[in-house]
């Protein structure tokens, strides 16, 4: 018999789990703790659980993370995990720390069906989507080895959006005081841009940041770069964008790799200008980290700042990301568990 991980149980399930076998109601707390705020990965630590409790738990049950299969660390301390899954496949995440937060980039899929020109990932193809324990268990599995974690991005392998049900399964846990209390603020959703699964998302109550992996708002661009654009164009991606809920002080982020004399001229500029009108959206220019294969080369940083200016001239909130782990193929767009320890 193949056991269940607790992990892929929501809540509730658990609460109807420690019912039905006899325990009282605050028992699915303390298992809460041991999964959740205590990184536990085996039934029998769950140390003040009853003995006989936890036997019979494990018996049907199991609480098992991923197992670290290779692992690297950048010179700014960044680290690059690869993580094999029960059925041998592997996934990537990665480890951010920062003066003030740390951050872990998860993975929702192996591969990806989306095939983004600039992507390493695309490149993989698409094996499936992740468990709701597989997911949770990047974060549990980094602060294991790597300590605290404060941030969650869900911009590694994969569409989140194309895994709904799994990530804002997952996204529940995180919010959750019982999960990792991880407030809203804190975790950011990226998409290439499904409109009717953003506007799901919106409904959802979940109150997540959301990104978008824009990338151009010429349509003809955008579709040299991303493939999914055919189905859904730029102006489908702002409609949903302009009715998503943000809270207060928030905005909705387009994330755009700037390609030298691609998407970095003037006119580029200003179809992303008119492309956020009604929008409340800041962007965020990131530097092209290469991929081998792909002949795209990052636009000149005099360029870059060019954009930006344009942008801020516009009264658009712009920023140039700083790249992190372009040393160990852990940046935006690297990602494909073509890992060298």
């Amino acid at each position: 018999m193949t056991r269940i991980n607790l992990k892929n149980l929501s809540f509730a399930q658990i609460d109807e789990l420690t019912a039905a076998m006899g325990q009282p109601k605050f028992r699915a707390k303390q298992m809460r703790d041991w999964l959740y705020n205590k990184n536990a990965v085996d039934i029998a630590s769950m140390s003040n659980l009853p003995k006989e409790f936890r036997e019979q738990l494990a018996a049907t049950h199991t609480a098992q993370g991923l197992a670290i299969a290779a692992k690297r660390a950048a010179p700014d301390g960044t680290i690059k995990y690869l993580f094999t899954l029960d059925d041998g496949l592997t996934v990537e995440t990665v480890f951010i720390p920062e003066e003030k937060r740390n951050t872990v980039c998860i993975s929702t899929q192996v591969g990806c069906k989306f095939q983004c020109a600039f992507c390493a990932t695309g490149t993989m193809g698409f094996s499936r989507n992740l468990t709701l324990a597989e997911i949770l268990n990047q974060v549990i599995e980094t602060r294991r080895d790597a300590g605290e974690v404060t941030n969650v991005v869900f911009m590694g392998m994969g569409e989140p959006l194309d895994n709904f049900t799994a990530v804002t399964r997952a996204l529940e846990v995180m919010h959750n005081p019982e999960g990792f209390n991880i407030g809203t603020r804190r975790i950011t959703v990226s998409t290439v841009g499904l409109p009717a699964q953003i506007d799901k998302l919106g409904k959802s109550g979940l109150k997540t940041n959301l990104a978008i992996s824009l990338h151009a708002a010429n349509d003809a661009v955008r579709s040299r770069l991303m493939p999914v654009n055919k189905k859904y164009p730029v102006a489908a991606i702002m409609k949903a964008c302009a009715h998503y809920p943000l809270q207060h002080g928030r905005a909705i982020t387009m994330e755009v790799i700037l390609f030298d004399g691609v998407n970095d001229r003037p006119e580029d500029v200003q179809a992303l200008i008119r492309a956020l009108r009604g929008v409340k959206a800041k962007v965020n220019l990131i530097c092209f980290n290469p991929v081998t294969g792909v002949e795209l080369r990052p636009s000149p940083r005099e360029r870059v700042e060019k954009f930006q200016k344009a942008l801020m001239s516009a009264d658009i909130d712009c920023t140039i990301r700083l790249s992190r782990g372009g040393e160990i193929e852990a940046a935006c767009g690297q990602l494909r568990t073509s890992f060298t320890k």
